[in-house]
């Protein structure tokens, strides 16, 4: 049987074209379409050169064929520089003593019947890891606690200097766990701290502001052994001082054990030269903190110092008790027992007692206020009042507000 040559011709074109993209296969149909009903009416035959190079004309002009490369990989981009943590709080209180002068054995809530600024604190942070070693800490503070912090400062002028400086070190890596510290920090004594807000009272217990320091300047080592255990070591110029009094140095050692995530357990020791000539007795102090969260809304803590610098010692023991009803309300109750009898370090000279009732709600946000009750009493008339006279007790009413704010740029 004869084969038709426009029929043999149309085959091989549309086999062809078939391995192509499909804008060229339906370019050369229609083409050989259009060729095949022009032959009809001329009743004349296609010559097959003429069909195929108008085929090869289209597989040329046609991009199927031709393999279209890779678009170009975006660059990496480069790694985003770690932020700076930025946070702040402004914290005022209002205070009424019974007595009607400023009460005695407060840290920072210091006067009566006053509106008061007690510290405007602003701090810039940047934490260490394994891809950015080097960090700092810089707290900047404003206010009558900037004053009272630094009031032990030894040097004529470290007061003015160092006051509206609470924190301000630079800390490093080294290794995957030790981090070092160097420059100015807050003590790792007590089981309070400066800030208010961050203290289960407002009002700081007679431990913090009379038994321990609030700073040292000098090195720090902190090394995460396991999430159950941590160490530290210190060595500093002393007790709250940015500049040196003496040829000695103050050293410190710490362990910090977590056994459950409901228990926690500070232990801190410290021991150095405090007084100008640095053979004078050396001071040393034992303090630990043991931490016990009950239940998520019931948690209780105690503190317990122990000082000793040449004949004279002094001790106390502070408890405490939260009960949270809520996310936004709670209720602690601390007591403390001091026993100063020496007149050490604390300066008291006797025995006293404290009784501590606060209410702590947050109004919105990091708005924060707190309802306090206070009563502290020692074993001989201690606390002036109004007309002079030494009473053995005082009782004060205060009312503190702190808002507190963070970011990071």
């Amino acid at each position: 049987m004869r084969v038709d040559p426009k029929t043999l011709m149309r085959t091989q074109a549309l086999t062809l074209i078939g391995r192509t993209a499909h804008a060229a296969r339906s370019a050369a149909v229609s083409y050989f379409d259009e060729r095949t009903t022009m032959t009809h009416s001329r009743s004349t035959t296609i010559r097959p050169a003429f069909a195929w190079a108008v085929l090869a004309a289209v597989l040329a002009a046609s991009p199927a064929n031709a393999q279209t490369p890779p678009a170009a990989p975006d660059p990496t981009p480069a790694p985003e520089a770690p932020k700076i943590d930025v946070t702040g709080f402004v914290d005022a209180y209002y205070q009424y003593n019974s007595n009607g002068v400023d009460p005695l054995l407060r840290s920072f809530d210091v006067q009566h019947n006053a509106f008061s600024l007690s510290l405007a604190e602003i701090a810039f942070s940047k934490g260490v890891a394994t891809g950015s070693r080097v960090g700092f800490r810089v707290d900047l503070n404003f206010g009558k606690t900037a004053d009272l912090t630094a009031a032990f400062e030894p040097a004529e002028d470290g007061k003015e200097i160092y006051k509206h400086i609470q924190q301000a070190y630079v800390s490093v890596l080294a290794g995957s766990k030790l981090q070092l510290d160097v420059g100015k920090f807050v003590t790792p004594l007590g089981a309070e701290v400066i800030e208010s807000q961050d203290n289960w009272n407002y009002s700081r217990s007679i431990l913090f502001g009379y038994a321990i320091a609030f700073y040292h300047v000098g090195l720090r080592a902190s090394l995460p052994v396991n999430d159950k255990v941590s160490v530290s070591g210190y060595l500093v110029n002393g007790w709250n001082n940015g500049s040196e009094n003496n040829s000695g140095k103050t050293v410190a050692f710490g362990a910090t054990l977590k056994p459950t995530s409901k228990v926690t357990w500070v232990g801190t020791f410290m021991t150095g030269s405090e007084a100008p000539d640095a053979n004078s007795p050396k001071r040393s102090l034992f303090d630990t903190t043991l931490t016990l969260a009950l239940t998520p809304k019931f948690s209780l803590m105690a503190n317990y110092d122990y000082g000793k610098e040449g004949e004279a010692s002094w001790w106390g023991l502070a408890t405490y008790a939260k009960l949270s009803p809520s996310d936004t309300w709670s209720v602690v109750g601390r007591y403390e027992y001091i026993d100063d009898s020496d007149g050490g370090f604390m300066t008291i000279g006797q025995k006293a007692q404290s009784f501590t009732l606060t209410s702590d709600h947050v109004v919105a946000g990091g708005l924060k206020t707190r309802l306090e009750f206070r009563l502290d009493q020692t074993d001989d008339p201690f606390f002036p009042d109004d007309k002079g006279k030494l009473e053995k007790s005082q009782t004060a009413f205060l009312i503190g507000l702190v808002y507190s704010f963070g970011g990071k740029i």
